[in-house]
């Protein structure tokens, strides 16, 4: 369900069973625009099937946050105009080369070049991995980009941040609401860290034994302060303010 939370925007919690994110819808009067894709075809479907059944537009533009496969692989399930970071579309076409044979995945993770989290959550979400389908974006863009939806714009901002060095952050200037997609969290795939799926309840504490890396952070940090908004949402949690989020560096 997309839970309403200003006069524009909606979002709609994650699952973390196979790490669904959150999901951000804007609705101005002449165009929707949906910030991340989704994991999966399934989940896609999933999200307009609710969206039709709130009376919800479907969206004219879908944008997503970074590469990372949660993400990013429901991208080709929507027929809108699909928005990525130059950076992200980069990353994006490689992957769309990959194979997902239980080999080629464990090839990966011995090459750094993925995460065991990863590795179990696509198993999950994709009993079949053949359907696995990988697109790049028809709109790609560097540094930022501004939609005017209609008496609410959308402004995407490569972010950088702790996370990934190509996420892209959504500001929504008009609710005063910034989505973060996973940029204020930590380095998964760059740092050290154990995921087992027998002991998924050891997660949350394996995860916070992550350091940040503390000059992505001030960077990082340095940017926000340039935009006013009041309310956070981030790839995988409820919403919060922006103090809480700076609270969370400290």
């Amino acid at each position: 369900m997309f839970n309403k939370i200003s006069e524009h925007v909606y979002y709609r919690s994650s699952e973390p069973y196979t790490d669904r994110p959150n999901i951000g819808l804007i609705i101005g009067k002449k165009y929707a625009f949906l910030y991340e894709a989704g994991n999966s075809k399934e989940n896609a479907e999933q999200l307009k099937k609710e969206l039709s059944e709130q009376g919800l537009p479907l969206p004219d533009f879908v944008a997503v946050s970074h590469w990372h496969w949660d993400h990013s692989f429901g991208l080709h399930a929507w027929d809108s105009v699909k928005i990525a970071g130059r950076k992200t579309n980069e990353k994006l076409l490689e992957v769309s080369k990959w194979n997902w044979d239980d080999a080629s995945m464990e090839e990966r993770i011995q090459n750094r070049e993925d995460i065991v989290f990863c590795s179990e959550m696509i198993k999950r979400e994709y009993p079949n991995r053949d359907e696995i389908k990988v697109v790049g974006a028809d709109l790609v863009f560097d540094g930022s980009i501004k939609i005017d939806l209609g008496g609410v714009s959308c402004e995407l901002i490569h972010a950088k941040g702790p996370h990934s060095e190509d996420s892209v952050i959504c500001f929504i200037p008009e609710d005063k609401i910034m989505f973060l997609g996973d940029s204020n969290c930590k380095d998964l795939y760059g740092k050290p860290w154990d995921f087992d799926i027998e002991h998924e309840e050891d997660f949350l504490e394996n995860i916070a034994k992550i350091p940040y890396d503390k000059e992505l952070v001030q960077e990082y940090l340095s940017l926000l302060d340039n935009f006013d908004f009041e309310l956070c949402i981030s790839g995988h949690c409820e919403p919060f303010s922006k103090n809480e989020l700076y609270s969370t560096f400290e």
